[in-house]
């Protein structure tokens, strides 16, 4: 705001400053053909002295008495009788081998001219040949450097300080000279100054600009008082702001710690659930071997035996894996196909999904980058993506897990077109233990689990309505990069 106002002030100056050197060239210019004009009254009676010389050779010095201050008839080479008046002028002709003095003041060359003149605003000299005093019509004589030097440099304007304006007797302001020059043959060049000064104008723009400068005040005035009052509620609403937000940031981070000592409880109760499991499963590993060598040569006894020795390997596996997480552990990552894993997981949902009546389709291009991870990690992952995509499908809904790749990264997209997701549900539906099923029908811990495998493999998991209806959620991971082999992360 003060920069603002410094700013429309100092333009104001320099348009101030712009504009006095405008009158100072348009008075220049005035003060220019004011000379000009009185230079052809100046020539006029510089004419008439020279034919008044030339009746004078033939009648006599009587003859100019009247016309003249002083006339005086001599010999060429003869010098010049004294001349008493400094005001005076000497006009010296050669007529018929003889020498013409006349002498006169500048008020008889300047003649009707004169009324021209003004006291303190306009003076008018006329500067004879070969001499350097300069005459006004009121008899002062008076040495200018700066008109002088003008002149001798045929210039048609020249400016005056302050101080040289009051030497010649004008106000003792900038002044303007006007100059104009009268060639003859018999008396020589003759010079003739216009001095004036814009003394009045530069008034009027002085008033003009100070009647700004109040206008200027007054409005810096009003804009300091509305705007310190406007800074001074923005302060309080600032400060209001700011406890509000240390509020709001000590309450998501009392939430925080809920949650994670809530997750920490849990992790606790998981570790002691997994014991528990293990002592089943070992059950259960036991009576499928039985089953597989029971069943002789009945195939397909023996492919049910072994799908549940596979998939109690496959829990145990996962649960080893998870309880590393649990602990801190970084996952075991080897390089693998993004197509095998989107095959493997969609073969381990299957029955769920022809359950459902919902479709599942996947799309893996022929030239997508490999990856590395922890495969059992990544692919329960997907499970728990493709799971929920199957929960939020109605009967004869569509589900597509597809990938991508480039140069970067590796993307897994699980679209379904079923009931959607709002905008708040999908910024917390990475929660742990936040759900929208029914109770007894959802944990809340698929995602939460699903985003927490894509962190591990330096990736990020993001979900986005699909299209009109339908949801789209997104794992992204970095690129296998070349000569990466089997290694703990």
């Amino acid at each position: 705001m003060l920069l603002a106002i410094g700013a429309v002030t100092g333009l104001a100056w320099w348009d101030s400053r712009r504009e006095s050197e405008a009158i100072l060239r348009d008075v220049g210019r005035e003060e220019s053909v004011v000379a000009s004009i009185v230079a052809l009254d100046l020539r006029t009676h510089i004419e008439a002295a020279e034919r008044d010389a030339v009746l004078l050779a033939e009648r006599g010095p009587s003859w100019g008495e009247g016309r003249y201050r002083k006339t005086a008839v001599r010999a060429p080479g003869s010098p010049r009788p004294p001349e008493g008046d400094p005001a005076a002028i000497v006009l010296s002709i050669l007529v018929d081998g003889r020498v013409i003095d006349l002498t006169l003041r500048a008020a008889d060359l300047l003649g009707s001219a004169q009324p021209i003149a003004q006291p303190t605003e306009l003076r008018l000299f006329v500067a004879p040949p070969n001499e350097t005093g300069l005459y006004s019509a009121d008899s002062w004589v008076l040495s200018s450097p700066p008109i002088r030097d003008a002149l001798d440099r045929n210039l048609t304007t020249t400016r005056l300080s302050r101080e040289q304006a009051a030497e010649i007797g004008l106000v003792a302001r900038t002044a303007m000279a006007g100059l104009a020059y009268v060639d003859t043959a018999v008396v020589g060049r003759w010079g003739v100054v216009a001095v004036g000064t814009a003394a009045r104008q530069r008034d009027r723009e002085a008033r003009a600009f100070w009647r700004f400068a109040l206008g200027v005040a007054v409005a810096t005035g009003l804009v300091l008082l509305f705007g310190g009052i406007a800074l001074r509620n923005q302060r309080k609403e600032l400060v209001a702001q700011r406890e509000l937000a240390i509020s709001e940031v000590q309450r998501e981070r009392d939430e925080r710690l809920a949650q994670a000592a809530h997750i920490a409880t849990m992790g606790t109760f998981a570790m002691g659930v997994v014991h528990e499991v293990s002592t089943p499963l070992g059950v259960i590993v036991g009576r499928a071997e039985q089953l597989r060598a029971r069943a002789g040569q009945d195939d397909r006894s023996v492919h049910a035996a072994q799908s549940i020795l596979t998939q109690v390997d496959r829990i145990h596996d996962v649960i080893r894996r998870f309880l590393d997480m649990a602990r801190g552990g970084a996952p075991s990552l080897a390089r693998a196909k993004p197509g095998d894993l989107i095959r493997s997981a969609a073969n381990a949902v299957e029955h769920r999904f022809a359950k459902a009546h919902v479709s599942l389709s996947t799309d893996v291009p022929d030239e997508t980058r490999e990856v590395l991870c922890d495969r059992a990690l990544l692919e329960q992952a997907l499970v728990n993506l493709l799971l929920n995509a199957c929960d939020a499908c109605l009967s004869g809904g569509h589900v597509e897990i597809s990938t991508r790749s480039d140069a970067e990264q590796v993307a897994f997209v699980v679209a379904d077109d079923g009931v959607g997701i709002e905008p708040d549900v999908a910024t917390r539906a990475q929660d742990p233990f936040f759900t929208t099923k029914p109770a007894g029908t959802g944990t809340g811990l698929g995602l939460a689990i699903a985003t927490e495998i894509a962190k591990s493999h330096r990736g990020d998991l993001t979900i986005t309505p699909n299209g009109p209806r339908g949801t789209r959620v997104l794992i992204e991971i970095p690129v296998a990069a070349r000569g990466a082999v089997h290694a703990a992360q």
